[in-house]
């Protein structure tokens, strides 16, 4: 009863609204209603009324407008042009992120020669859901062209009869933190930061608080003495930025060395989204401005123009995460911003914390370790390397405990709410910088992996069945491979005196060349593709599973290769090339961990996560991450047990490759943490091109961990280089004190191959 006396109210009113029209002559637009004698159209009924308005309805649900447009009066037509009427359903549309909409027309009423079509609407929306709009009224006229509608701004909101206009009136909620696996902050709302300024001439020594400022900013020495050059002596100039805590534990070495603190001006502390400094940045990205070719994406998902958003990273990947929902109400607004009617609504949520798998007390000791590997050998291989990078994962998860890539940057000169001045030229900087500082070489750099290739050679060579563990070779220190097809007839191994007798064990454990040349040949006769297949099973020039962080594929060599890059097809050589990782074999650090990670743990080939779990603060996780299993190594265990053993007798072995690293650093450290290794040296390029330094280890030997890779790009050989990093790795990890850099880094490299 109560509905049947609400639609009799309404139709009172809708009939008085008609009889006032009728009197008036003016359409509700203000504009002149069409005269057309006493009874203009006597053969027009009140059926085709209703079939004029379901036509114009069903335009509206098509979006058709140009059909609407057709139908309506020529007054109406007179006061809104086709593309006036257009930008108006488009403008709703957009503000109301609109997919689709519904209408349905519950009643008609004829007075004369006007019509009253009474209906509903139910609006899709993507950002406010199904909203529905009842009891609308859409009044149609009697013209020489029949029945059209009499159009106005009130047919699409009754409440912008009057000047009203639609505004999207939106509530940004606060963004979620990342945290580290411990639950220690590394990316933080509310966070604030500490910018520190110097001027020269007060410093009592500039080159002294050049040392100073490298091991506080975590940066080298040569990148801050070019910020000190572009400026006077008695210029005050920002010289980077850091965390209170971190502040607060070098104010005394800042005052003393830098004459910083002492004037107020020397440092300034402001609100931001604080990254904590420089670490990871590869891993927690940045947030930006919205760039215009996302614009479009962006304000359908509600996002007001000037929004900052993930733009690389876990800022990216889970930017709806951490953004929260976006709330708003979709409002008819007079001219004044009073609002005069709340079309739909939608509450704010806030963004989810992001919790990742990175220890961010290893992070940092690693991302130390390699500035002071790097500052220590100034004198040599530094000098020609680029950079570096490191992975470390646990091998019975998968999760990425921490992972550098080296140089790195500051990830707030991206955010334009940083106050950093001269943000715009600093970020130019950063993209045309030819050490590629915003390339993740632990996941995008993709290198010929040397050595480190061996261990799938083996693997392979052994489970197929081509060769047994005892079967042996004479390594000595060339060999000849003319008779087998190979075009470069001799090939010379890295230790020009050779190993003596091997087998299986002891080829990988010295990383004996001639042996695993002639292994090549029995895998290429017996199946040419065998050690691609391998490698792919491996995880070797494949995704590794992980979509958190951008990587590269790398690639295996193969024939479909081969051909295209050198219009032939594959051969003996590229055998003997790949079974070292030579020619266009191409891995990320990811890939050598994660494999390295499967050989230790028996053979599960895990997906790299980043992220633990995520969650409100104070509220029950919403996601707990569980390992994900990629893949089951199908090889014999036996097989993966001999690997292991040989690359424990690396570090073992008198004449192991990287024994005479680990020989000190065991009587150091003692044997408690056995390190289990495969050094690696790749060559590249031509004559007087450093080779990539590589070293991929898990420990400890009996019960493994964590699986390690690092590379060292254009360096000296991966022992020389790559193992003594590991090995602080290592000791980071596990609460070891820190051994010393070796002395060799000071004067020369030994070149010995491996």
């Amino acid at each position: 009863m109560q509905k049947q006396h609400i639609v009799r109210m309404l139709w009172i009113g809708i009939v008085a609204a008609l009889l006032l029209a009728a009197c008036g002559g003016r359409s509700a637009s203000g504009t002149q209603l069409e005269q057309n004698g006493p009874n203009p159209s006597p053969q027009l009924t009140l059926e085709e009324a209703d079939q004029v308005a379901q036509t114009f309805l069903s335009a509206w649900q098509a979006a058709d407008y140009g059909a609407m447009y057709s139908l309506i009066t020529p007054n109406s037509r007179d006061a809104f042009g086709p593309e006036a009427f257009t930008a108006q359903y488009e403008n709703l549309r957009t503000l109301f992120t609109l997919q689709s909409l519904d209408t349905q027309i519950v009643s008609s009423l004829r007075e004369g020669t006007t019509a009253a079509i009474l209906y509903d609407v139910t609006f899709h929306s993507e950002r406010f859901g199904a909203v529905m709009d009842s009891g609308r009224l859409l009044r149609l006229i009697e013209t020489p062209e029949g029945w059209r509608v009499a159009w106005s701004l009130g047919d699409i909101f009754a409440a912008m009869q009057g000047g009203g206009r639609l505004e999207l009136r939106q509530v940004l909620p606060g963004r979620g933190n990342i945290y580290d696996r411990n639950g220690n902050v590394l990316v933080d709302q509310n966070g604030r930061a500490i910018t520190i300024f110097a001027v020269k001439r007060d410093m009592p020594d500039v080159a002294q608080c050049i040392t100073a400022l490298a091991r506080i900013l975590d940066r080298e020495e040569v990148d801050l003495q070019e910020v000190f050059d572009r400026y006077a002596p008695e210029i005050r100039f920002r010289v980077g930025e850091i965390t209170p805590e971190k502040y607060q534990a070098e104010e005394q070495t800042l005052r003393q060395v830098c004459d910083v603190g002492d004037d107020p001006g020397d440092t300034q502390t402001r609100p931001t989204r604080r990254y904590f400094g420089t670490l990871a940045p590869h891993v927690v990205g940045y947030v930006g401005p919205i760039r215009p070719d996302q614009m479009e994406e962006y304000t359908r998902r509600g996002y007001p123009p000037d929004a900052l958003i993930g733009q690389e990273g876990i800022e990216r990947s889970y930017e709806t995460v951490l953004a929260g929902t976006i709330g708003g109400q979709l409002v008819v607004a007079s001219a004044g911003g009073e609002i005069l009617r709340v079309v739909a609504e939608i509450e704010a949520e806030p963004g989810q914390s992001v919790y990742l798998t990175i220890d961010r007390d290893l992070q940092q000791a690693l991302q130390e370790a390699i500035v002071d590997a790097y500052r220590y050998a100034g004198p040599t291989w530094a000098i020609t390397s680029p950079g570096a990078a490191a992975v470390v994962l646990d091998v019975d998860t998968g999760e990425v405990l921490a992972m550098v890539s080296y140089p790195w940057f500051d990830p707030s000169v991206f955010n334009p709410d940083s106050g950093i001045e001269n943000r715009d030229e600093q970020v130019t900087a950063l993209e045309n910088n030819p050490r590629t500082p915003l390339l993740n070489r632990a996941t995008q750099g993709a290198f010929a992996s040397g050595s480190v290739f061996k261990i799938v050679t083996l693997t392979a060579g052994l489970d197929s069945g081509v060769y047994t563990p005892g079967a042996g070779v004479t390594c000595s220190g060339i060999w000849y491979g003319g008779q087998y097809g190979d075009w470069l007839n001799a090939r010379t191994d890295w230790l020009r005196t050779g190993h003596g007798w091997v087998d299986a064990r002891r080829a990988l454990t010295y990383s004996c060349n001639p042996y695993f040349w002639q292994l090549g040949v029995a895998l290429h006769n017996e199946d040419p593709t065998l050690l691609e297949r391998y490698a792919h099973e491996m995880g070797l020039g494949v995704p590794t599973g992980q979509t958190d962080i951008p990587e590269a594929a790398g690639q295996i060599p193969n024939d479909a290769l081969v051909f295209r890059l050198n219009g032939r097809g594959w051969q003996m050589a590229d055998t003997l090339n790949l079974v070292i990782g030579q020619g266009e074999t191409l891995n990320t650090p990811l890939q050598i961990a994660r494999m390295v990670a499967a050989v230790a743990n028996g053979g599960t080939l895990y997906t790299p996560q980043f992220v633990h779990k995520i969650q409100l603060i104070s509220e029950e996780p919403s996601y707990i991450a569980a390992p994900e299993i990629g893949s089951q190594l199908d090889v014999d265990p036996a097989v993966l047990a001999l690997v292991r053993n040989a690359m424990c007798d690396v570090t073992l072995d008198p004449n192991g490759t990287a024994r005479y690293i680990f020989e000190s650093w065991y009587d150091f450290q003692g044997e408690q943490v056995i390190v289990c290794g495969k050094t690696g040296t790749a060559q590249i390029g031509s004559t007087g091109i450093k080779p990539q330094a590589w070293f991929t280890a898990f420990a400890p030997q009996d019960d493994p961990e964590i699986a390690i890779a690092v590379i060292v790009e254009n360096s000296c050989e991966g022992s020389e280089v790559a193992a003594p990093l590991a090995r602080r790795i290592v000791e980071d990890y596990y609460g070891m004190p820190h051994s010393d850099w070796p002395s060799f880094w000071q004067s020369a490299c030994f070149d010995l191959g491996e």
